[in-house]
């Protein structure tokens, strides 16, 4: 989800001004203190649209931002092991190098496992979004953040053009 925020970031920022293509060099590239305020002022306007729209005081707005962050930060390092054990799963099944069966078995019961955990963190996160959201809310909160992962999504499938 974080870099689904900040392809969107980018994406809002390059519609923003007029396109021309350059050469990609060190120097042309963004500096990071620069790319960190980019990142900031997205995460201020996706906040601001999301607590209008919802119509949130401040104190749910305070929730949700707790919220939000304690289950981002529980599937970042779900998704942090995910990867790990693709990894090794991908390292079991190279060509020309005989698997563990053991080993292939504990990944993938492992990979399984972990899936599931990651989709019952959403329902978790939705159990304490009830408690201080009404349904139309916590439904417009999710309508939003679909929204912004598919911006997010398409901005990476084009992203290869728009690299040429």
């Amino acid at each position: 989800m974080r870099g689904t925020i900040w392809a969107l970031a980018l994406v809002t920022f390059a519609a923003a001004g007029p396109v021309r293509a350059q050469e990609l060099t060190p120097e042309s590239l963004p500096a990071r203190p620069r790319l960190e305020e980019l990142r900031r002022r997205i995460r201020e306007r996706y906040t601001e649209r999301i607590q209008q729209e919802l119509g949130l005081t401040g104190d749910q707005m305070n929730r949700l931002r707790a919220t939000t962050s304690t289950f981002a930060g529980r599937r970042r390092e779900m998704e942090d092991h995910q990867r790990e054990l693709r990894d090794a799963l991908a390292g079991q099944l190279r060509p020309g190098i005989a698997a563990s069966p053991d080993s292939v078995a504990r990944l993938t019961d492992e990979l399984m496992a972990l899936r599931v955990r990651y989709a019952e963190s959403f329902r978790s996160e939705q159990a304490e979004l009830a408690r201080y959201l009404n349904p139309i809310q916590r439904a417009k909160l999710t309508v939003l953040r679909e929204r912004l992962l598919n911006r997010a999504q398409e901005f990476r499938r084009r992203r290869p053009f728009m690299d040429r």
